[in-house]
Protein backbone atom coordinates (compact mmCIF):
# COMPACT_ATOMS: atom_id res chain seq x y z
CA UNK A 1 0.00 0.00 0.00
CA UNK A 2 1.36 3.42 -1.05
CA UNK A 3 -0.69 5.83 1.14
CA UNK A 4 0.14 8.92 -0.90
CA UNK A 5 -1.55 7.34 -3.95
CA UNK A 6 -4.85 6.47 -2.20
CA UNK A 7 -7.79 8.48 -3.58
CA UNK A 8 -10.77 6.99 -1.74
CA UNK A 9 -9.96 4.79 1.24
CA UNK A 10 -13.46 3.30 1.58
CA UNK A 11 -13.66 2.40 -2.11
CA UNK A 12 -10.17 0.89 -2.02
CA UNK A 13 -11.08 -1.25 0.99
CA UNK A 14 -14.25 -2.54 -0.68
CA UNK A 15 -12.37 -3.41 -3.87
CA UNK A 16 -9.61 -5.28 -2.01
CA UNK A 17 -12.19 -7.33 -0.12
CA UNK A 18 -13.57 -8.62 -3.46
CA UNK A 19 -10.43 -10.64 -4.15
CA UNK A 20 -10.40 -14.26 -3.03
CA UNK A 21 -8.30 -17.36 -3.56
CA UNK A 22 -9.36 -20.66 -5.15
CA UNK A 23 -11.09 -21.73 -1.92
CA UNK A 24 -13.14 -18.54 -1.68
CA UNK A 25 -11.14 -17.10 1.20
CA UNK A 26 -10.35 -13.39 1.10
CA UNK A 27 -6.86 -12.69 -0.19
CA UNK A 28 -6.46 -9.65 2.01
CA UNK A 29 -6.87 -9.52 5.76
CA UNK A 30 -9.55 -6.91 6.49
CA UNK A 31 -8.11 -5.82 9.83
CA UNK A 32 -4.61 -5.42 8.35
CA UNK A 33 -5.92 -3.38 5.42
CA UNK A 34 -7.96 -1.17 7.76
CA UNK A 35 -4.95 -0.64 10.03
CA UNK A 36 -2.66 0.13 7.07
CA UNK A 37 -5.04 2.68 5.56
CA UNK A 38 -5.42 4.40 8.92
CA UNK A 39 -1.67 4.40 9.47
CA UNK A 40 -1.09 5.73 5.99
CA UNK A 41 -2.75 9.00 6.90
CA UNK A 42 0.37 10.00 8.85
CA UNK A 43 2.91 7.75 7.08
CA UNK A 44 2.06 8.94 3.59
CA UNK A 45 5.38 8.10 1.95
CA UNK A 46 6.05 4.80 3.72
CA UNK A 47 5.07 1.60 1.83
CA UNK A 48 2.97 -0.71 4.01
CA UNK A 49 2.80 -4.46 3.33
CA UNK A 50 -0.73 -5.85 3.10
CA UNK A 51 0.05 -9.21 1.45
CA UNK A 52 3.25 -11.25 1.45
CA UNK A 53 4.36 -14.17 -0.71
CA UNK A 54 1.83 -13.46 -3.43
CA UNK A 55 2.09 -16.07 -6.18
CA UNK A 56 2.30 -15.02 -9.87
CA UNK A 57 -1.42 -15.58 -10.46
CA UNK A 58 -2.32 -13.19 -7.63
CA UNK A 59 0.18 -10.60 -8.89
CA UNK A 60 -1.33 -10.81 -12.37
CA UNK A 61 -4.85 -10.45 -10.98
CA UNK A 62 -3.95 -7.35 -8.95
CA UNK A 63 -2.21 -5.73 -11.90
CA UNK A 64 -5.19 -6.43 -14.19
CA UNK A 65 -7.41 -4.46 -11.79
CA UNK A 66 -4.88 -1.72 -11.13
CA UNK A 67 -7.31 1.05 -12.14
CA UNK A 68 -9.65 -0.03 -9.33
CA UNK A 69 -6.79 -0.14 -6.81
CA UNK A 70 -5.04 3.24 -6.74
CA UNK A 71 -2.37 3.09 -4.04
CA UNK A 72 -1.79 -0.67 -4.33
CA UNK A 73 1.46 -1.79 -5.98
CA UNK A 74 3.31 -5.08 -6.28
CA UNK A 75 6.97 -5.07 -5.31
CA UNK A 76 9.70 -7.68 -5.01
CA UNK A 77 11.71 -7.79 -1.80
CA UNK A 78 14.82 -9.68 -0.76
CA UNK A 79 14.98 -12.01 2.21
CA UNK A 80 17.79 -13.90 3.86
CA UNK A 81 18.21 -17.44 2.62
CA UNK A 82 20.29 -20.04 4.46
CA UNK A 83 21.30 -22.60 1.80
CA UNK A 84 22.49 -25.16 4.38
CA UNK A 85 19.28 -25.03 6.40
CA UNK A 86 19.81 -26.36 9.91
CA UNK A 87 23.59 -26.61 9.51
CA UNK A 88 25.23 -24.56 12.30
CA UNK A 89 21.92 -22.71 12.54
CA UNK A 90 22.20 -21.82 16.22
CA UNK A 91 25.54 -20.15 15.57
CA UNK A 92 24.33 -18.38 12.43
CA UNK A 93 21.21 -17.08 14.13
CA UNK A 94 18.30 -15.57 12.27
CA UNK A 95 16.59 -12.32 11.27
CA UNK A 96 13.20 -10.82 11.96
CA UNK A 97 11.32 -7.66 11.06
CA UNK A 98 12.27 -4.53 12.95
CA UNK A 99 9.56 -3.51 15.42
CA UNK A 100 7.69 -0.22 15.69
CA UNK A 101 9.22 0.32 19.12
CA UNK A 102 12.75 -0.11 17.77
CA UNK A 103 12.11 2.28 14.91
CA UNK A 104 10.60 4.87 17.21
CA UNK A 105 13.68 4.68 19.43
CA UNK A 106 15.97 5.09 16.42
CA UNK A 107 13.96 8.03 15.13
CA UNK A 108 13.99 9.63 18.55
CA UNK A 109 17.78 9.23 18.78
CA UNK A 110 18.25 10.65 15.25
CA UNK A 111 16.23 13.77 16.05
CA UNK A 112 15.88 16.10 13.06
CA UNK A 113 18.58 14.20 11.15
CA UNK A 114 16.24 11.49 9.80
CA UNK A 115 18.51 10.91 6.80
CA UNK A 116 20.98 9.17 9.15
CA UNK A 117 18.54 6.32 9.81
CA UNK A 118 19.72 2.99 8.44
CA UNK A 119 16.37 1.24 8.93
CA UNK A 120 12.84 1.60 7.62
CA UNK A 121 9.58 -0.20 8.33
CA UNK A 122 9.61 -3.70 6.95
CA UNK A 123 13.39 -4.05 7.22
CA UNK A 124 14.76 -7.20 8.83
CA UNK A 125 17.45 -7.16 11.47
CA UNK A 126 19.58 -9.80 13.17
CA UNK A 127 17.85 -11.30 16.17
CA UNK A 128 20.13 -14.14 17.28
CA UNK A 129 23.61 -15.51 16.80
CA UNK A 130 26.05 -14.04 14.32
CA UNK A 131 23.17 -12.28 12.57
CA UNK A 132 22.63 -10.17 15.68
CA UNK A 133 26.23 -9.66 16.80
CA UNK A 134 27.49 -8.65 13.36
CA UNK A 135 24.39 -6.75 12.22
CA UNK A 136 26.39 -3.49 11.89
CA UNK A 137 28.78 -5.24 9.48
CA UNK A 138 26.08 -7.03 7.49
CA UNK A 139 23.98 -3.89 7.19
CA UNK A 140 24.42 -1.73 4.13
CA UNK A 141 22.58 1.49 3.43
CA UNK A 142 19.53 2.07 1.25
CA UNK A 143 19.81 4.34 -1.74
CA UNK A 144 17.36 7.09 -2.62
CA UNK A 145 15.98 8.31 -5.92
CA UNK A 146 12.99 10.31 -7.09
CA UNK A 147 10.81 8.72 -9.76
CA UNK A 148 7.78 9.78 -11.79
CA UNK A 149 4.86 7.34 -11.68
CA UNK A 150 1.66 7.04 -13.65
CA UNK A 151 -1.90 6.98 -12.34
CA UNK A 152 -1.55 3.28 -11.53
CA UNK A 153 1.57 3.81 -9.42
CA UNK A 154 3.95 2.33 -12.00
CA UNK A 155 7.37 3.93 -12.43
CA UNK A 156 7.85 5.85 -15.68
CA UNK A 157 11.25 7.44 -15.26
CA UNK A 158 13.90 8.45 -12.76
CA UNK A 159 14.08 12.21 -12.21
CA UNK A 160 17.74 12.80 -12.95
CA UNK A 161 17.65 16.45 -11.86
CA UNK A 162 16.67 15.45 -8.30
CA UNK A 163 19.29 14.45 -5.69
CA UNK A 164 20.23 10.78 -5.75
CA UNK A 165 21.82 8.68 -3.00
CA UNK A 166 23.69 5.57 -4.10
CA UNK A 167 23.00 2.40 -2.09
CA UNK A 168 25.87 0.91 -0.10
CA UNK A 169 26.26 -2.87 0.06
CA UNK A 170 26.89 -4.60 3.35
CA UNK A 171 30.04 -6.56 4.14
CA UNK A 172 30.53 -10.30 3.75
CA UNK A 173 31.57 -12.46 6.68
CA UNK A 174 33.59 -15.68 6.54
CA UNK A 175 33.18 -17.95 9.56
CA UNK A 176 35.66 -20.44 10.94
CA UNK A 177 33.04 -23.21 10.74
CA UNK A 178 34.38 -26.19 8.82
CA UNK A 179 31.45 -27.15 6.59
CA UNK A 180 32.40 -30.80 6.20
CA UNK A 181 33.09 -31.41 9.89
CA UNK A 182 29.87 -29.62 10.79
CA UNK A 183 28.00 -32.00 8.49
CA UNK A 184 29.68 -34.99 10.14
CA UNK A 185 28.59 -33.78 13.58
CA UNK A 186 24.99 -33.21 12.47
CA UNK A 187 24.77 -36.58 10.78
CA UNK A 188 26.16 -38.36 13.85
CA UNK A 189 23.41 -37.17 16.21
CA UNK A 190 19.70 -37.79 15.80
CA UNK A 191 17.44 -34.76 16.05
CA UNK A 192 15.55 -36.62 18.78
CA UNK A 193 18.59 -36.31 21.07
CA UNK A 194 19.25 -33.11 22.99
CA UNK A 195 22.86 -32.00 23.22
CA UNK A 196 25.72 -30.15 21.59
CA UNK A 197 29.06 -30.60 19.84
CA UNK A 198 31.86 -28.04 19.70
CA UNK A 199 35.24 -28.34 17.97
CA UNK A 200 37.98 -25.72 18.41
CA UNK A 201 41.41 -25.16 16.91
CA UNK A 202 43.77 -25.18 19.94
CA UNK A 203 46.22 -22.96 18.06
CA UNK A 204 44.02 -19.86 17.91
CA UNK A 205 40.55 -20.51 19.40
CA UNK A 206 38.68 -20.58 16.09
CA UNK A 207 35.51 -22.66 16.26
CA UNK A 208 35.38 -25.40 13.65
CA UNK A 209 32.11 -27.03 14.68
CA UNK A 210 29.18 -25.69 16.69
CA UNK A 211 26.15 -27.91 16.66
CA UNK A 212 23.09 -27.86 18.94
CA UNK A 213 20.25 -30.37 18.95
CA UNK A 214 17.28 -30.30 18.45
CA UNK A 215 17.92 -28.55 15.14
CA UNK A 216 16.61 -25.17 14.07
CA UNK A 217 16.02 -24.00 10.50
CA UNK A 218 16.64 -20.24 10.31
CA UNK A 219 14.75 -20.11 7.00
CA UNK A 220 11.64 -20.35 9.17
CA UNK A 221 12.18 -16.70 10.07
CA UNK A 222 12.26 -15.67 6.41
CA UNK A 223 8.69 -16.80 5.86
CA UNK A 224 5.80 -14.36 5.50
CA UNK A 225 4.63 -12.71 8.71
CA UNK A 226 1.58 -14.95 9.16
CA UNK A 227 3.47 -18.18 8.56
CA UNK A 228 6.33 -16.91 10.70
CA UNK A 229 4.00 -16.37 13.65
CA UNK A 230 2.69 -19.92 13.40
CA UNK A 231 6.16 -21.47 13.17
CA UNK A 232 7.50 -19.24 15.95
CA UNK A 233 4.71 -20.39 18.27
CA UNK A 234 5.60 -24.02 17.56
CA UNK A 235 9.25 -23.41 18.39
CA UNK A 236 8.62 -21.26 21.47
CA UNK A 237 6.17 -23.76 22.97
CA UNK A 238 8.26 -26.84 22.17
CA UNK A 239 9.28 -28.45 25.48
CA UNK A 240 12.56 -29.59 23.92
CA UNK A 241 13.55 -25.91 23.54
CA UNK A 242 15.03 -25.99 20.02
CA UNK A 243 15.63 -22.24 20.14
CA UNK A 244 18.36 -22.69 22.76
CA UNK A 245 21.95 -22.95 21.58
CA UNK A 246 23.01 -25.67 23.98
CA UNK A 247 26.63 -25.23 22.95
CA UNK A 248 26.80 -21.86 24.72
CA UNK A 249 23.86 -21.72 27.14
CA UNK A 250 23.46 -25.38 28.09
CA UNK A 251 24.70 -25.97 31.64
CA UNK A 252 25.97 -29.47 32.45
CA UNK A 253 27.94 -31.22 35.17
CA UNK A 254 31.33 -31.87 33.52
CA UNK A 255 31.34 -35.29 35.21
CA UNK A 256 34.54 -37.32 34.79
CA UNK A 257 35.93 -35.00 32.10
CA UNK A 258 36.77 -32.73 35.06
CA UNK A 259 39.04 -35.38 36.55
CA UNK A 260 41.88 -34.28 34.30
CA UNK A 261 41.85 -30.84 35.96
CA UNK A 262 41.66 -32.45 39.41
CA UNK A 263 44.74 -34.46 38.39
CA UNK A 264 46.50 -31.30 37.26
CA UNK A 265 45.73 -29.57 40.56
CA UNK A 266 46.88 -32.61 42.54
CA UNK A 267 50.24 -33.04 40.81
CA UNK A 268 50.91 -29.33 40.67
CA UNK A 269 50.38 -29.14 44.45
CA UNK A 270 53.07 -31.77 45.01
CA UNK A 271 50.69 -33.80 47.18
CA UNK A 272 50.10 -36.55 44.61
CA UNK A 273 52.60 -38.33 42.37
CA UNK A 274 51.54 -39.81 38.99
CA UNK A 275 52.48 -43.38 39.93
CA UNK A 276 51.33 -43.14 43.53
CA UNK A 277 48.48 -45.42 44.56
CA UNK A 278 45.84 -44.05 46.91
CA UNK A 279 45.70 -45.65 50.39
CA UNK A 280 42.35 -47.34 49.80
CA UNK A 281 41.89 -49.53 46.71
CA UNK A 282 38.61 -49.31 44.84
CA UNK A 283 36.20 -52.08 45.77
CA UNK A 284 33.19 -50.27 44.35
CA UNK A 285 32.78 -47.62 47.05
CA UNK A 286 34.60 -45.36 49.49
CA UNK A 287 33.39 -44.72 53.03
CA UNK A 288 33.57 -41.15 54.27
CA UNK A 289 31.74 -40.28 57.45
CA UNK A 290 28.56 -42.32 57.65
CA UNK A 291 28.13 -42.66 53.92
CA UNK A 292 29.51 -45.05 51.34
CA UNK A 293 30.37 -43.06 48.18
CA UNK A 294 29.98 -45.34 45.19
CA UNK A 295 32.21 -45.81 42.18
CA UNK A 296 30.52 -46.16 38.80
CA UNK A 297 31.87 -49.73 38.63
CA UNK A 298 30.30 -51.81 41.44
CA UNK A 299 33.01 -54.48 41.33
CA UNK A 300 35.69 -51.81 41.69
CA UNK A 301 39.00 -51.06 39.95
CA UNK A 302 41.40 -52.29 42.62
CA UNK A 303 44.50 -50.28 43.46
CA UNK A 304 45.10 -47.47 40.96
CA UNK A 305 47.58 -44.71 40.23
CA UNK A 306 46.87 -41.62 38.11
CA UNK A 307 47.26 -43.39 34.77
CA UNK A 308 45.03 -46.38 35.55
CA UNK A 309 42.49 -44.28 37.47
CA UNK A 310 42.06 -41.77 34.62
CA UNK A 311 42.00 -44.52 32.00
CA UNK A 312 39.23 -46.41 33.81
CA UNK A 313 37.67 -43.26 35.33
CA UNK A 314 37.83 -44.62 38.86
CA UNK A 315 35.77 -42.48 41.24
CA UNK A 316 37.28 -43.88 44.45
CA UNK A 317 40.76 -42.72 43.43
CA UNK A 318 39.50 -39.19 42.82
CA UNK A 319 37.49 -39.09 46.06
CA UNK A 320 40.76 -39.52 47.93
CA UNK A 321 42.66 -37.07 45.71
CA UNK A 322 40.00 -34.41 46.23
CA UNK A 323 40.11 -34.77 50.01
CA UNK A 324 43.90 -34.61 49.99
CA UNK A 325 44.32 -31.43 47.94
CA UNK A 326 41.16 -29.56 48.95
CA UNK A 327 38.59 -27.54 47.04
CA UNK A 328 40.69 -24.39 46.61
CA UNK A 329 43.32 -26.20 44.54
CA UNK A 330 40.67 -27.79 42.31
CA UNK A 331 38.85 -24.49 41.76
CA UNK A 332 42.10 -22.72 40.92
CA UNK A 333 42.71 -25.19 38.09
CA UNK A 334 39.07 -24.92 36.99
CA UNK A 335 39.25 -21.14 36.81
CA UNK A 336 42.52 -21.29 34.88
CA UNK A 337 40.74 -23.35 32.23
CA UNK A 338 37.74 -21.06 31.95
CA UNK A 339 35.16 -22.60 34.26
CA UNK A 340 32.80 -20.24 36.08
CA UNK A 341 33.30 -17.44 33.52
CA UNK A 342 32.11 -16.61 30.04
CA UNK A 343 34.53 -17.29 27.21
CA UNK A 344 33.56 -14.08 25.40
CA UNK A 345 32.67 -15.94 22.19
CA UNK A 346 31.27 -13.65 19.48
CA UNK A 347 27.65 -14.66 20.03
CA UNK A 348 24.79 -12.89 21.78
CA UNK A 349 24.06 -15.44 24.50
CA UNK A 350 26.48 -17.37 26.71
CA UNK A 351 26.33 -18.97 30.13
CA UNK A 352 29.20 -18.50 32.58
CA UNK A 353 28.85 -21.87 34.28
CA UNK A 354 29.74 -22.32 37.92
CA UNK A 355 32.54 -23.35 40.25
CA UNK A 356 31.26 -24.20 43.72
CA UNK A 357 32.86 -23.11 47.00
CA UNK A 358 31.64 -23.35 50.58
CA UNK A 359 30.10 -19.88 50.77
CA UNK A 360 28.39 -19.99 47.35
CA UNK A 361 27.01 -23.47 48.09
CA UNK A 362 25.45 -22.44 51.39
CA UNK A 363 24.02 -19.28 49.85
CA UNK A 364 22.65 -21.07 46.80
CA UNK A 365 20.87 -23.76 48.80
CA UNK A 366 19.93 -21.72 51.85
CA UNK A 367 16.22 -22.07 51.09
CA UNK A 368 16.57 -25.87 51.18
CA UNK A 369 18.44 -25.80 54.46
CA UNK A 370 21.59 -27.30 52.95
CA UNK A 371 24.96 -26.35 54.37
CA UNK A 372 28.47 -26.95 53.12
CA UNK A 373 30.32 -29.95 54.49
CA UNK A 374 33.69 -31.41 53.60
CA UNK A 375 31.98 -34.39 52.03
CA UNK A 376 30.85 -32.15 49.17
CA UNK A 377 34.44 -32.26 47.92
CA UNK A 378 33.95 -35.89 46.95
CA UNK A 379 31.19 -35.03 44.48
CA UNK A 380 33.11 -32.08 43.08
CA UNK A 381 36.28 -34.15 42.64
CA UNK A 382 34.46 -36.29 40.06
CA UNK A 383 32.80 -33.34 38.30
CA UNK A 384 29.38 -33.57 39.94
CA UNK A 385 28.40 -30.09 41.08
CA UNK A 386 30.35 -27.79 38.81
CA UNK A 387 28.44 -26.42 35.81
CA UNK A 388 29.99 -26.02 32.36
CA UNK A 389 28.87 -25.41 28.80
CA UNK A 390 29.98 -27.62 25.89
CA UNK A 391 31.94 -24.61 24.60
CA UNK A 392 33.85 -24.38 27.89
CA UNK A 393 34.58 -28.11 27.80
CA UNK A 394 35.92 -27.87 24.25
CA UNK A 395 38.07 -24.91 25.22
CA UNK A 396 39.38 -26.83 28.23
CA UNK A 397 40.42 -29.66 25.89
CA UNK A 398 42.09 -27.12 23.59
CA UNK A 399 44.04 -25.60 26.50
CA UNK A 400 45.10 -29.00 27.73
CA UNK A 401 46.27 -29.83 24.24
CA UNK A 402 48.51 -26.83 23.63
CA UNK A 403 49.54 -26.63 27.31
CA UNK A 404 50.27 -22.90 27.11
CA UNK A 405 47.22 -20.76 26.46
CA UNK A 406 43.47 -20.72 26.74
CA UNK A 407 42.23 -18.68 23.77
CA UNK A 408 38.98 -16.78 23.40
CA UNK A 409 36.79 -18.88 21.08
CA UNK A 410 35.54 -17.08 17.99
CA UNK A 411 33.37 -17.85 14.97
CA UNK A 412 34.23 -15.07 12.52
CA UNK A 413 37.47 -15.50 10.61
CA UNK A 414 37.36 -12.54 8.23
CA UNK A 415 35.15 -9.62 7.25
CA UNK A 416 35.25 -8.58 3.59
CA UNK A 417 34.23 -5.25 2.09
CA UNK A 418 31.89 -5.39 -0.95
CA UNK A 419 34.92 -5.24 -3.25
CA UNK A 420 36.46 -8.28 -1.53
CA UNK A 421 39.03 -6.37 0.51
CA UNK A 422 39.66 -7.89 3.94
CA UNK A 423 38.75 -5.16 6.43
CA UNK A 424 39.03 -7.28 9.57
CA UNK A 425 40.75 -10.55 10.36
CA UNK A 426 40.44 -12.47 13.61
CA UNK A 427 43.56 -12.59 15.76
CA UNK A 428 44.20 -15.07 18.58
CA UNK A 429 43.26 -13.56 21.93
CA UNK A 430 44.59 -15.18 25.11
CA UNK A 431 42.13 -15.57 27.98
CA UNK A 432 44.54 -17.27 30.38
CA UNK A 433 48.17 -18.31 30.35
CA UNK A 434 48.29 -21.92 31.51
CA UNK A 435 50.81 -22.72 34.20
CA UNK A 436 51.89 -26.28 33.36
CA UNK A 437 55.49 -27.43 33.21
CA UNK A 438 56.57 -29.40 30.17
CA UNK A 439 57.04 -32.51 32.28
CA UNK A 440 53.60 -32.29 33.86
CA UNK A 441 52.02 -31.55 30.49
CA UNK A 442 53.48 -34.75 29.06
CA UNK A 443 52.12 -36.70 32.04
CA UNK A 444 48.61 -35.33 31.52
CA UNK A 445 48.67 -36.00 27.78
CA UNK A 446 49.89 -39.55 28.40
CA UNK A 447 46.96 -40.04 30.76
CA UNK A 448 44.51 -38.77 28.13
CA UNK A 449 46.09 -40.99 25.48
CA UNK A 450 45.75 -44.07 27.70
CA UNK A 451 41.98 -43.42 27.87
CA UNK A 452 41.88 -43.96 24.09
CA UNK A 453 44.52 -46.61 23.42
CA UNK A 454 44.90 -48.84 26.50
CA UNK A 455 42.71 -51.96 26.73
CA UNK A 456 40.05 -51.20 29.34
CA UNK A 457 40.19 -47.48 28.59
CA UNK A 458 36.79 -45.81 28.35
CA UNK A 459 37.37 -43.75 25.18
CA UNK A 460 38.48 -46.32 22.61
CA UNK A 461 35.66 -45.47 20.19
CA UNK A 462 37.32 -42.12 19.44
CA UNK A 463 40.56 -43.68 18.23
CA UNK A 464 42.02 -42.66 14.86
CA UNK A 465 44.50 -45.04 13.18
CA UNK A 466 47.98 -43.54 13.06
CA UNK A 467 47.05 -40.46 15.13
CA UNK A 468 47.78 -39.81 18.80
CA UNK A 469 44.41 -38.90 20.28
CA UNK A 470 43.81 -37.94 23.90
CA UNK A 471 40.37 -37.95 25.49
CA UNK A 472 38.22 -38.32 28.56
CA UNK A 473 34.74 -39.73 28.97
CA UNK A 474 32.09 -38.63 31.43
CA UNK A 475 28.65 -39.79 32.53
CA UNK A 476 26.78 -37.18 34.55
CA UNK A 477 23.79 -37.79 36.76
CA UNK A 478 20.83 -35.91 35.30
CA UNK A 479 17.99 -34.61 37.51
CA UNK A 480 15.67 -34.61 34.49
CA UNK A 481 15.92 -38.29 33.69
CA UNK A 482 17.04 -41.72 34.86
CA UNK A 483 19.65 -42.13 32.11
CA UNK A 484 22.91 -40.21 32.49
CA UNK A 485 24.20 -37.46 30.25
CA UNK A 486 27.05 -38.67 28.05
CA UNK A 487 30.15 -36.48 27.77
CA UNK A 488 33.44 -36.75 25.94
CA UNK A 489 36.36 -34.41 25.30
CA UNK A 490 39.20 -35.08 22.88
CA UNK A 491 42.30 -33.40 21.45
CA UNK A 492 44.63 -34.46 18.63
CA UNK A 493 47.32 -34.99 17.51
CA UNK A 494 48.90 -34.87 20.95
CA UNK A 495 52.37 -33.91 19.71
CA UNK A 496 51.01 -30.77 18.02
CA UNK A 497 47.25 -30.37 18.60
CA UNK A 498 45.08 -29.05 15.75
CA UNK A 499 41.58 -29.92 16.90
CA UNK A 500 39.83 -30.19 20.28
CA UNK A 501 36.28 -31.51 20.67
CA UNK A 502 33.54 -31.66 23.30
CA UNK A 503 30.39 -33.75 22.93
CA UNK A 504 27.50 -33.58 25.41
CA UNK A 505 24.36 -35.69 24.87
CA UNK A 506 21.46 -35.62 27.31
CA UNK A 507 19.91 -38.77 28.77
CA UNK A 508 21.57 -41.29 26.47
CA UNK A 509 23.94 -43.25 28.71
CA UNK A 510 27.69 -43.63 29.04
CA UNK A 511 30.11 -41.14 27.51
CA UNK A 512 32.37 -43.85 26.13
CA UNK A 513 29.63 -45.62 24.20
CA UNK A 514 27.49 -42.65 23.14
CA UNK A 515 29.56 -39.45 22.98
CA UNK A 516 33.02 -40.79 22.07
CA UNK A 517 31.87 -42.21 18.69
CA UNK A 518 30.63 -38.75 17.65
CA UNK A 519 34.02 -37.21 18.40
CA UNK A 520 35.70 -40.16 16.69
CA UNK A 521 33.71 -39.59 13.48
CA UNK A 522 34.77 -35.93 13.40
CA UNK A 523 38.42 -36.74 14.12
CA UNK A 524 38.61 -39.44 11.48
CA UNK A 525 37.11 -37.19 8.81
CA UNK A 526 39.50 -34.39 9.76
CA UNK A 527 42.64 -36.52 9.51
CA UNK A 528 41.49 -38.49 6.46
CA UNK A 529 40.97 -35.24 4.63
CA UNK A 530 44.32 -33.90 5.77
CA UNK A 531 46.07 -37.06 4.56
CA UNK A 532 44.41 -36.74 1.15
CA UNK A 533 45.47 -33.09 0.83
CA UNK A 534 41.91 -31.75 0.48
CA UNK A 535 41.22 -28.25 1.76
CA UNK A 536 38.53 -27.49 4.29
CA UNK A 537 35.51 -25.50 3.12
CA UNK A 538 34.25 -22.58 5.19
CA UNK A 539 30.72 -21.27 5.42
Amino acid sequence: LMPMEIRNADSLFENLMKFSDSTGKNLFDSSLVTWSIARGRWRRFQPLVILEDADPAVVAMIEEHQLDLPGVVTLAESRRWYPYGTLAAHAMGYMDEITEEELNELEKAAGPNKDSLLYARGDRVGRKGLEKVYEPYFRGRDGLQYVRVNAMGKEIEVLEDMPQVEPVSGNSLVTSIDLELQQVAEEAISDTVKGAVVAIDPRDGSIMVMMSSPRLDPNTFSLSKDRRKVEWAKLALNSRMPLNNRATVGGYDPASTYKILVSLAAMRSGKVEPKEHMPQPCHGSYRFGTRAWKCWKPSGHGSTDFYSALMQSCDVYYYQVGLRIGLESMNKAGHEFGFGQKTGVDLDAERSGELVDSSSFTKKFKARGWHWSRGMILNLSIGQGEVATPLQLANMAAGLGNGKYLYRPHLIKEIHAPDGTVIKRAKPEVLHTINISKELHEILLKGLEDVITTPGGTGGRAAVPGIRVGGKTGSAENPHGDVTNALFIAVAPLENPEIAIAVVLENVGHGGSMAAPVAGAILRRYFERKASGNQQKKI
